[in-house]
């Protein structure tokens, strides 16, 4: 064991190291634009021109790396399709190998419209799901723009990804080369992905980082931004291949993060101190990001993240964690659409919450009511209705084109007039995925590994620790069976969660255009259900109550389950006939049950489900939780924003179906 004096010096001597950039500039090539470098055995690195401050200096789209593994070659970014003719050219003065791989690091035209040109040279194209899906979707409109503009685009053809990823792609030849594709979450696009490879300690980042002031935010999320960034600095890393600009060391990273950190500060204290966003724009200065790229932060930076934390943008989790997207709904492409003028919204809310509206609607009067009544007075010349529904309302409301509730389960809103009318609904469905689905699994916990409450039925006596060891059999969800009823957004929740345990998840959903997540085992339609219930070890319920699914699990459904199974249901109470269920618990053919929601709601005291120690029940707190309530407010403030403007609503409710 060395001495103290030689183990603090140890000690001093690991800081500093730790400090020290993991490439110091003098290792770095030097290199003119176009030039090639081979920065690794068999990587290479290509330097496009470009410039925040000499117009004159072309620009000559995304930065190029390749990798020469075994028998082939990865080209990293398809770039332009004059420049992808460049890097193929480029490619072939390297080695002999083909190209078999593009890789798009983000849509984008300089980083993906010379797909083409690789395929023509026998490629196929990897990219991160998003990136294709932006490519297919957005792809055509956004290629023929570009091809008024660029003579290589219109004289070329959009060629999407054929070979996607979720979270990780790896590409290894057995021989030591290896390219691992990594999503880091949303950056500069919902779809950008890097490419790591490990051996070489070279992380290939596209625009997720850049190296200069090359940074167009207009598709990013900021804060979603800084946390990809923060993901890649934990990678070991000696040198990054940014999207645009030089080669650095990993410092890189830390300097692009570190600039999406101040701005959002900065323009936080901005909007606080009631600035608008030109005073921002004139006043934003980094030095330090000046010494870096030549010039003061962008405006239009600035603006995009003012317009992220006021509400003036879509955000960015709703679509890519929790699956929502636009619904048939009034928009400006309607015939007669007309430009909204008022809402009428709950007096509950406070005076910041109507200012953000305010923000994102200035030309919209907000209408304050206390309670459905007032609000079905108050509809008679209004727009749209926020928080209540009833058939009143839509009975007043002979203008009314929305109706926005404040929760997921519609059956109790979508009376005869509100079905009738004109007027879209749109509820919160999937924003309680999370808080619902950690519910289900904390019930099921609770059934399979014996917990019980600490303090027996509220009157202050402590059990003892053999009391609480009596009955119990511990089990582990490993290995089990999992059949999840209603796969939508707390169901897919609930599905993630179980296959995180070890499970085999099975699941039932009448939607035609569903498709099965990779953490699904089976998705069937529920005419498959009585077929699945002998094989699940747990059946969990997430379906809405509508006239299909009231009373679905009766006793047919329960003599059909395992002895050994367990029943949870986060959904609603109506789905399972109560009195079927304490039949088949008292008759052994389940194992337990776990309850967020019962029929009649709540259970009358001395009810036979309260006295059964296999039976769990928690008083419908699923739903419940400060991050579910923020996302539901985002939900409110978006459609406001959307509706104001003639943009389809999010989560529309098909009122003939019920949810």
């Amino acid at each position: 064991m060395p001495s103290r004096a030689r183990l603090a010096a140890l000690l001093v001597a690991g800081f500093l190291v730790a400090l020290m950039p993991a490439t110091a500039a003098d290792d770095l090539p030097q290199m003119k634009f176009n030039d090639v470098k081979e920065i690794a055995p068999g990587v290479f690195f290509r330097y496009s021109s470009i410039s925040a401050t000499d117009p004159k200096i072309p620009f000559g789209g995304s930065n190029n790396i390749w990798v020469v593994f075994e028998d082939y070659v990865v080209v990293v970014d398809a770039n332009f399709p004059k420049e992808a003719k460049d890097v193929v050219a480029a490619v072939k003065k390297t080695t002999d190998k083909p190209i078999r791989y593009v890789f798009d690091t983000h849509h984008h035209g300089d980083h993906a419209y010379g797909n083409a040109v690789f395929a023509a040279e026998g490629a196929s194209v990897i990219s991160q799901a998003n990136c294709a899906r932006l490519l297919r979707i957005n792809g055509p409109e956004e290629f023929k723009k570009e091809g008024m503009v660029r003579k290589d685009v219109k004289e070329s053809t959009l060629k999407v990804p054929n070979v996607i990823f979720d979270d990780k792609l790896v590409l290894d030849d057995g021989k030591g080369q290896r390219v691992e594709f990594l999503f880091m979450g949303h950056a500069h696009t919902a779809g950008d992905a890097c490419a790591y490879i490990p051996k070489a300690k070279v992380l290939c980042t596209g625009d997720a980082c850049v190296n200069g002031a090359y940074n167009y935010m207009g598709h990013s999320d900021s804060a979603s931004w800084i946390r990809a960034l923060e993901k890649m600095q934990q990678l070991e890393v000696k040198m990054v291949a940014p999207g645009h600009g030089p080669l650095a060391g990993k410092e890189l990273l830390e300097k692009q993060k570190r600039y999406f950190v101040e701005l959002r500060q900065f323009v936080q204290k901005g909007i606080e101190a009631g600035k608008d966003v030109e005073a921002l724009v004139k006043e934003i200065d980094f030095p330090w990001y000046k010494e870096w790229t030549g010039v003061k932060p962008a405006g239009d930076n600035v603006k995009h993240v003012y317009a992220e934390l006021t509400g003036q943008v879509m955000p960015w989790d709703f679509t890519e964690d929790f699956g929502i997207y636009e619904g048939p709904s009034p928009s400006k492409k309607d015939k007669d659409w007309q430009e909204p003028k008022r809402i009428v919204v709950p007096a509950g809310l406070m005076p910041a919450k109507i200012n953000e509206l305010k923000r994102v609607a200035p030309k919209i009067e907000f209408v304050p009511v206390k309670n459905a009544e007032e609000a079905a007075k108050a509809a008679a010349d209004a727009d749209a209705v926020l928080g209540f529904c009833t058939a009143d309302i839509a009975r007043n409301g002979k203008n009314l084109r929305w109706i926005q509730v404040g929760h997921a389960g519609v059956e109790k809103d979508l009376a005869p007039e509100v079905v009738k009318s004109k007027a879209t609904v749109t509820n919160t469905a999937r924003l309680y995925g999370p808080n619902v689905a950690d519910q289900a699994l904390a019930l099921l916990l609770c059934l399979t590994r014996g917990v019980k409450a600490p303090v027996d039925g509220g009157s202050g006596k402590l059990p003892t620790w053999d009391a609480l060891k009596d009955g119990v059999k511990p089990q582990e969800l490993h290995g089990k069976s999992m059949l999840i009823v209603g796969l939508g957004g707390i169901g897919t929740q609930i599905a993630r969660r179980g296959n995180a345990f070890g499970m085999r998840v099975m699941a039932v959903d009448p939607k035609e255009d569903l498709v099965r997540p990779d953490f699904v085992f089976s998705l069937d339609k529920p005419a498959k259900l009585m077929e699945l219930l002998p094989k699940a070890d747990v059946v969990v319920l997430a379906c809405p109550l509508t006239d299909q699914t009231k009373g679905m699990f009766g006793a047919e459904q329960f003599k059909a389950m395992k002895p050994t199974a367990y029943l949870i249901n986060i959904a609603r109470g109506g789905i399972v006939k109560t009195d079927a269920l304490a039949a088949a618990l008292e008759k052994k053919q389940i194992a337990g049950a776990g309850l967020d929601v019962t029929d009649p709601e709540p259970l009358p005291d001395g009810h036979a489900l309260w006295k059964r120690s296999n039976v769990v029940i928690s008083p419908h707190q699923g739903g419940q939780s400060d991050d579910a309530r923020d996302r539901q407010w985002r939900l409110w403030r978006e459609n406001v924003r959307r509706f104001a403007v003639g943009e389809p609503l999010l989560c529309v409710v098909d009122k003939e179906k019920g949810y």
